[in-house]
């Protein structure tokens, strides 16, 4: 039986959470593993491979954007022979870049021992070097064509199911064998043949489930969009590195110290976000492709709703509570000055305005306008960096945060005007009053917590926890109060569908089971 789009989404973002939770806790068992057992060197060279490997995916830039915006065509016609054709026309291209990645494992392979001093024999670090880049190489030949064509058909939910299945198999695995006395080698290659494995059941998986046409003529256009979508994806790339690239050339390494540690903070909030959003953009494309119009404004704005409370609420508590998060953290460090309030609310509100385009985003990738909104994306970076490069000079660190906070609002405005015109006709009204009512609830939680928490001692963790806890709380009542206030309908909205999506899980684990005579 086919899933609806409600179930669809909540198995992804139930599934992505989980991944996420893994990942995390395997990350912080395995570095550690490897560090007290083979020392910081060859920590230090699996580090450094592996981010070399990751500069092949710039080659793939556009590709799996233009091969999503082509599938949700194909599927929400249930044109199997047309998908079929999109997934080999991708399938050909990825594995002409894991051909190059070959090619580029074997190079590095050759030079790295020798350009770099590893302190290691060259043949140990060379055949290293292999067995790390047979997981990437892998991936590239049988798995990105795949997570791509389940993304696009709202079922991301199985590659995140193998994804944790094969990140807990690779902790559990290099644990037994570390313990057991093997090489690194040995260990990395037990890793590699998990994550060898991985990309090889998604692709039967797909096959098998949904019957796709192996001998049949690729589909080309399915990838004339990769252009627009690279140039989108490079811009997204430069805003995103803008800053500690700019502190890097005009600053100092203590500056960037402190730039990396408050991002720290705002990339764990991008992540929690990053849950909640999974699979949405699959939804938008496939009502655009399906020319629901009346949905995707009725999705966008319950979504719109869901997002601003969010960072109305996250971002506020995280205003509050991250001077002495930043306290704590870098407590008995003094070489620098790590207290800086005006970057901590300028980088805050950032961040959160980065948060309120989401919904606008997923829209117009899901329609893919990647052409449309091509300049956009480009005046977005340029911005953050002119703007960047400027105020460093006289601001410092703040200065860049500056420039994120203009590019951001200039980027979220413009994403939610264009919707405007040329996708739903909503009136720009909407955006304004959404923006004026997020910021109202930020000004009605953040001044008055932060004047109670300015005049209390966090001296330890477990008190600044406690004080998240009832900041979060106050947060919350602040929210309900307010969106009572002046945005029930939405409230409303998003509690029936909540309420809609659990009864009807519940009345199905409850159906009666056929009687049984005796």
């Amino acid at each position: 039986m086919a899933r609806s789009r409600t179930t669809k989404a909540t198995l992804n973002i139930a599934t992505s959470a989980l991944y996420e939770v893994v990942a995390m806790v395997c990350a912080l068992i395995l570095p550690r593993l490897i560090l007290s057992h083979f020392g910081s060197a060859y920590n230090g060279i699996v580090s450094s491979v592996t981010q070399f490997l990751t500069l092949i995916s710039l080659l793939t830039l556009g590709v799996t954007a233009s091969t999503r915006v082509a599938l949700y065509q194909s599927l929400a016609a249930k044109d199997l022979r047309k998908t079929s054709a999109i997934v080999r026309a991708t399938n050909n291209y990825m594995r002409r870049v894991g051909l190059v990645l070959l090619a580029y494992i074997i190079g590095i392979a050759l030079i790295y021992p020798l350009v770099i001093h590893t302190g290691f024999d060259y043949f140990d670090v060379f055949i290293l070097i292999l067995i790390l880049g047979a997981s990437a190489f892998a991936e590239f030949f049988f798995g990105v064509t795949y997570r791509t064509f389940l993304l696009a058909d709202q079922s991301v939910y199985i590659s995140n199911i193998f994804m944790t299945i094969s990140i807990i198999l690779n902790t559990v695995l290099s644990a037994v064998l570390i313990h057991m006395g093997f090489s690194i080698q040995i260990v990395k290659l037990g890793s590699a043949v998990v994550f060898v494995l991985r990309p090889l059941m998604q692709y039967i998986y797909v096959h098998k489930k949904y019957k796709l046409i192996k001998n049949i003529e690729p589909d080309k256009s399915a990838l004339n969009r990769r252009g627009d979508a690279m140039a989108h994806a490079l811009a997204n790339i430069v805003h995103d590195n803008t800053d500690i690239i700019v502190l890097t050339v005009f600053t100092d390494v203590k500056t960037v110290s402190v730039y990396t540690v408050y991002n720290l903070v705002m990339n764990a909030l991008k992540k929690i976000q990053s849950i909640m959003t999974t699979g949405t953009e699959p939804i938008f494309g496939d009502m655009w492709a399906k020319g629901e119009k009346d949905k995707i404004k009725s999705f966008l704005g319950f979504y719109e709703y869901a997002i601003y409370s969010f960072a109305s609420v996250v971002f506020s508590i995280a205003m509050v509570m991250l001077l002495p998060f930043i306290a704590l953290y870098t407590k008995g460090v003094h070489d620098v000055e790590y207290i800086l309030p005006v970057y901590a609310v300028v980088i805050t509100m950032a961040f959160a305005f980065q948060s309120i385009r989401t919904p606008y985003l997923c829209l117009v990738q899901g329609a893919g306008q990647y052409k449309e909104t091509k300049a956009a994306a480009i005046i977005e970076a340029v911005l953050n960096i002119v703007i960047s490069v400027v105020l460093v000079q006289f601001i410092g660190i703040v200065g860049v945060a500056v420039g994120t906070f203009v590019a951001n609002v200039y980027r979220s405005y413009q994403y939610a005007f264009y919707i405007d015109k040329n996708i739903v006709r909503r009136g720009k009204r909407v955006f304004i009053l959404k923006s004026i009512w997020a910021l109202f609830n930020m000004a009605l939680i953040c001044v008055p917590a932060l004047l109670i928490v300015q005049n209390i001692t966090i001296d330890s963790w477990l008190k600044w926890l406690g004080a998240a806890i009832a900041v979060s709380l106050y947060g919350i009542i602040v929210w309900l109060v307010s969106s009572l206030i002046f945005y029930r309908k939405d409230m409303r909205f998003a509690l029936k569908r909540a309420k809609g999506f659990l009864q009807k899980r519940f009345l199905r684990g409850k159906r009666k089971r056929p009687e049984v005579k005796s």
